[in-house]
């Protein structure tokens, strides 16, 4: 946790198997003005195992008990990437009220695999989850770096951490629980509320190297029944990038802070002039 208390509190959740270190996500820009927090999703990082089935409310829950306990009230502006989407958005369906914003940072939808275009893909790498969790009990993966592309760009020491936690079996098996959870999360969130009002910036990026178009169609469906919302794609960015590249991460940090503090009131703020200048499709919606 880092950052003044003043304003909402920014509330970043990682990838699927990942985890968050200042300054990923902008955090480190973001800290200066606002109070910024992150978790490690229960089995990854530092925290220890939580209860299956691994669903976008279960994980919901979990933010929200953390933050009580770390004596953290909403209200929360939250910005979630790739698979921290889901509970991202489950939380805002939980516990609107303390919500004053929500940042999908090319998150996932929940159709993703529904909608893939190769059949049982999410099926295919909850399997090669599996493997590689196996094959990380044997020590296989500490030769490998499997967060290169997350941690590219991050100081030395978390580049470090990340490596460490990525090369330990419980990583990968959880990434296949939380793939194994993936429709009833999808199911929690096609039965809720629209968000309505409530500030939304839905980020994208320019380079794709699988399912492009599918994601594409994807991340436009997410403003469905939101009203003041902003979807906007990040020229030159990958998955990855916006997470530590810092240009690219400072898009991110600039998105969020567009939500803060609007609290359903006012339309999204349009991102700087500098940053403005390096997207595309910075349509509102």
């Amino acid at each position: 946790m880092s950052g003044p208390d003043a304003g909402p509190t920014v509330v970043l959740d990682a990838g699927m198997g990942s985890v968050l270190r200042e300054p990923a996500l902008g955090a480190g820009e973001l800290a200066a003005t606002m109070r910024v927090v992150s978790d490690d999703r229960a089995g990854l990082g530092w925290s220890e195992r939580g209860p299956c089935p691994r669903y976008a409310a279960t994980l919901a829950v979990e933010l929200r008990t953390a933050l009580r306990a770390a004596g953290i009230p909403g209200l929360y502006a939250l910005a979630g990437h790739s698979f921290g989407w889901l509970p991202v958005r489950a939380f805002a369906e939980l516990y609107r009220p303390g919500v004053a914003g929500l940042v999908a940072v090319d998150g996932s939808h929940p159709d993703q695999w529904a909608r893939w275009p190769t059949p049982n893909a999410d099926r295919i790498l909850a399997a090669s989850n599996r493997l590689t969790g196996l094959l990380a009990r044997f020590g296989l993966l500490r030769a490998l770096d499997l967060s290169a592309r997350v941690s590219a760009g991050l100081p030395a020491q978390q580049v470090d951490e990340l490596r460490a936690m990525t090369a330990l079996p419980r990583t990968s098996i959880v990434e296949a629980e939380q793939l194994a959870g993936w429709p009833a999360s999808r199911a929690l969130i096609a039965a809720g509320r629209p968000l309505g009002n409530l500030p939304l910036v839905v980020l994208g990026v320019t380079e794709q190297p699988f399912g492009a178009a599918t994601l594409n169609e994807l991340q436009a469906d997410m403003t469905t029944g939101a009203t003041n919302a902003v979807r906007r794609v990040v020229t030159g960015a990958t998955h990855e990038s916006l997470v530590a590249d810092r240009q690219h991460a400072a898009v991110v940090a600039d998105a969020i802070r567009s939500v803060a503090g609007l609290h359903g009131r006012d339309p999204v703020k349009p991102l700087s002039a500098p940053l403005a200048a390096k997207l595309q499709g910075a349509d509102n919606l």
